[in-house]
């Protein structure tokens, strides 16, 4: 999850589940009636704490490559298409991370993907927008939402990474609005 800790165990496809510490904040720039999908489910966590922060908000679609959780559709989020999903406004989901040396992929690969079917609120490191790589989708950066550092091994201490929620919609015209951090 993090470059400067060295000494973290590797997880398969980089799975780290979503704690309620970094849902939180996203919740009040939410729309209250969301119509969402979960396209990298893993154990379904995150759906849980937006069902529990804002109920009015109506998950219509989770899946995972490798599903944790029952009621998880097994399915690659490269494959997803309009066409094979309910409608929905927005995807909100805890992409894998930038992999060392692949030019900010797994993560840009599915942002562009993603955002041809419609806006996404994913989580990443704050400092991805700082990345060469960010070029190719700073355009469609609509929103950014830091957070801090967050506990990813929930264990009551943070993380060694800033992380922040960034809103990419490919329809986009205007400059990226950056969220002052708990407003």
């Amino acid at each position: 999850m993090s470059k400067r800790t060295p000494g973290l165990p590797q997880r398969p496809r980089g799975f780290w589940p979503t704690p309620l510490e970094a849902v939180a904040p996203l919740v009040p720039l939410l729309p209250l009636r969301a119509r969402y999908g979960e396209p990298c489910a893993g154990d379904g966590r995150l759906v849980e704490h937006i069902e529990r922060l804002l109920p009015t908000a109506d998950c219509v679609w989770m899946s995972d490559i490798e599903p944790q959780a029952p009621g998880i559709c097994k399915r690659d989020a490269l494959e997803l298409d309009a066409d094979s999903m309910p409608a929905l406004s927005m995807f909100i989901t805890n992409l894998p991370w930038p992999t060392t040396g692949k030019k900010g992929d797994p993560a840009i690969g599915l942002i562009r993907h993603l955002t041809s079917i419609a806006p996404l609120w994913t989580i990443l490191p704050f400092c991805f927008a700082a990345n060469e790589y960010f070029r190719r989708v700073a355009p469609m950066c609509a929103e950014i939402l830091p957070i801090g550092r967050v506990s990813w091994l929930e264990n009551g201490k943070p993380g060694k990474d800033d992380s922040a929620w960034f809103l990419f919609d490919a329809a986009n015209r205007r400059p990226t609005v950056l969220h002052a951090r708990g407003a």
